[in-house]
């Protein structure tokens, strides 16, 4: 499935042509001081129109002013607009102003910047830019600009005035422009669900207004900042997109529309069935069938994007697939759909979003802005698998990072479903470092290293077997917090179980792990961790969001240096919180220091009032990764 074509973005903000002597006071100075705190840019006023026309057209219509106070915030007033087969940008206009709200300069459509270079394969895709380029700071761009809607209308523009932080809107409007006769679903989130509304004979018209909206600073562990700006989602009931009409209220409905855009997309040539047969004739299992097809699919496709108009929710035939070798999500899912049914197992297109943080389909509000991918349902009796088509390095019968716990559209003849995909424990998904180092008494070290990643941690690191080893040795000498790192041979090992598992074997050397001052060598106790000084102490606004839960365990074997003995150690602790527990363990063993640290954090969220409690775990497990080992060089020697 496409990536939603809408422009959910900052200039989704009716067009009014502004003379001398009605144009509004754009000085800095005019800036309430209140929207200046923690801003970068301004919105002054932001306004947007769309005239729904028929079920193919409409006018989309903005204007907007944006200030911007410090360099920091100038992308947040350069010009993007994504157009594509359905919408056309047919005017624009720009009008730069000083910090006195003093006209500089004019531009128009010109000297707007367009390309149809894609990532993709095959795209209609047409992007529009424009870059607010000034030689000084405070300045404010003013935008006016026209979009024609053509070729189908599934969604209206999205309201969404604050879409970043450090971003303050003074005001905002939407006024949306329909027929008596047309009947829309929207959400509201952060804003009045219910707009102003006028009948003006057979027309109505609804508006949505915002203002004072102070802006936001990013906070650590927050949770999305569609949780708590203001946004709205709106489109019609029925619509006509690419000459195919639909008629969605909910999200069965919406299946029963997405099953007709799948439907009899599935047909294989026979001499290709009879393969198909033969590749599964040995297999003891339904579920063996199924992973025989899915590596053959590994091995025999590879992933492209193809979004040209209905293609974008449509896929190609399995029979075009199968003569080509490529495919977006929607293709190959439906492919191996397709393969699947050849030897009799049935299986279900399922929509859902890619995305680690945003997991849930709004249950009251059908819509496309919150699917992006397409996946595969394979219902066997007790044990249901779902299938990532485009990624063959993905271990069969694991959910990766992207989709697990996430809600997906199931698509069948009755409808759509939605369905919960399963989730992993949090105590199953581990980072695991075990270090085992000889220490010289100049405070040089040679280091035997393994690495342990699981399940949802394995998930991270996916691209690293078949990275160049230059590749690997950067991204492993990042996370040893020592100067001076040297690595050696690295070993990968890959379990691409149903639980995978990647093991990174690999040593190095240091000419500083320890530093030497007179008699003594000071070492720290984990260089593999960093510690949490930057989160911030205190004025936090949002709850805390622990999007995914884990365990990371480091075992570090220290051997005392010859001459030396062990002159002071930090003391073991531990703490258990509802925000995690964390374990550290320092005492001698044999000829050596042994220490096993280990800190847990389960997925969840917290409220804001449980902060202070919050930063002092982390302080806690800051103070004991900053910890050093002093040795003292004995008496004699």
């Amino acid at each position: 499935m496409q990536t939603i074509k809408v422009l959910f973005s900052l200039l989704l903000i009716s067009v009014s042509c502004f003379s001398a002597n009605n144009r509004p006071d754009l000085a800095v100075s005019s800036i309430p001081d209140s929207l200046k705190i923690n801003s970068y840019a301004v919105v002054r006023f932001a306004n947007t129109s769309f005239e729904y026309k028929s079920e193919t057209n409409g006018i989309e219509k903005h204007s907007i002013a944006i200030t911007v106070l410090e360099k920091k915030g100038k992308e947040l007033a350069d010009f993007r607009f994504p157009g594509d087969k359905f919408r056309e940008l047919k005017s624009f206009s720009g009008t730069l102003y000083d910090a006195k709200g003093n006209f500089l300069r004019k531009f128009k459509l010109s000297d707007v910047g367009s390309t149809e270079y894609s990532s993709q394969l095959a795209s209609d895709a047409r992007h529009y830019y424009f870059d607010s380029e000034t030689p000084s700071f405070p300045f404010t761009f003013l935008y006016e600009y026209e979009v024609s809607w053509k070729n189908g209308i599934l969604i209206f523009p999205s309201f969404f005035p604050q879409n970043d932080y450090n971003l303050a809107v003074e005001k905002a409007n939407y006024l949306l422009i329909l027929p008596k006769t047309v009947e829309f679903i929207h959400k509201a989130m952060n804003i009045a669900a219910e707009p102003n509304k006028k009948i003006n004979k057979e027309i109505i018209s609804y508006e949505w207004k915002i203002e004072h909206l102070c802006a936001l600073e990013p906070e650590d562990f927050e949770p999305d900042i569609i949780t708590f700006a203001p946004l709205m989602l709106i489109r019609p009931n029925r619509f006509v997109y690419d000459n195919v009409a639909g008629s969605i209220s909910d999200w069965e409905s919406m299946g029963k529309w997405e099953y007709g855009l799948i439907n009899n997309r599935d047909v294989l040539p026979d001499i290709f069935k009879s393969k198909i047969v033969e590749l599964t004739a040995n297999a003891k299992s339904d579920r063996e069938k199924v992973k025989i097809l899915y590596d053959y699919l590994g091995q025999t496709t590879r992933y492209v994007s193809i979004q040209l108009g209905i293609g974008g929710y449509q896929p190609m035939l399995a029979s075009e697939v199968c003569k080509t070798g490529f495919g977006d999500c929607k293709a190959l899912s439906n492919y191996m759909k397709a393969m699947l049914s050849v030897v009799g197992i049935p299986s279900k297109y399922a929509g859902i979003k890619f995305d680690k943080n945003d997991k849930f389909l709004f249950k009251e509000y059908a819509n496309f802005n919150q699917m992006n991918h397409v996946i595969l349902q394979v219902p066997l009796p007790g044990d249901t698998l779902w299938l990532e088509c485009t990624n063959p390095r993905t271990p069969f019968g694991f959910i990766h990072n992207g989709i697990a716990g996430h809600d997906a559209l199931v698509i069948s003849e009755q409808g759509g479903e939605i369905h919960r995909l399963p989730d992993y424990p949090d105590s199953l998904n581990i980072e695991k470092n075990c270090a085992r180092l000889v220490l010289n008494p100049n405070g040089s070290a040679s280091v035997d290293m393994q690495k342990l990643c699981k399940v949802k941690i394995y998930d991270n690191f996916d691209w690293f077997p078949l990275a160049k080893s230059s590749e690997q040795a950067d991204n492993l000498r990042k996370e040893i917090n020592l100067p001076n790192v040297i690595l050696g041979a690295i070993q990968v090992t890959d379990d691409k179980s149903p639980m995978p598992g990647l093991t990174i074997d690999y040593s190095w050397t240091t000419t500083m792990y320890g530093s030497k001052t007179g008699n003594r060598l000071f070492v720290p106790v984990n260089p593999f961790q960093s510690t949490y000084e930057w989160m911030k102490k205190k004025n936090r606004v949002h709850d805390m969001v622990i999007s995914m839960g884990k365990k990371n365990i480091d075992s570090i074997f220290i051997s005392i240096p010859e001459g030396f003995e062990i002159e002071s150690m930090p003391a073991s602790n531990a703490v258990n919180t509802s925000f995690g527990r964390f374990e550290s363990i320092i005492q001698k063993k044999g000829n050596g220091i042994q220490i096993q640290q280990s800190v847990f954090m389960p997925a969840g969220k917290y409220d804001v009032s449980t902060y202070p409690g919050f930063v002092a775990f982390f302080e806690i497990i800051s103070k004991a990764y900053r910890g050093v080992i002093i040795f003292r060089k004995k008496v004699n020697s």
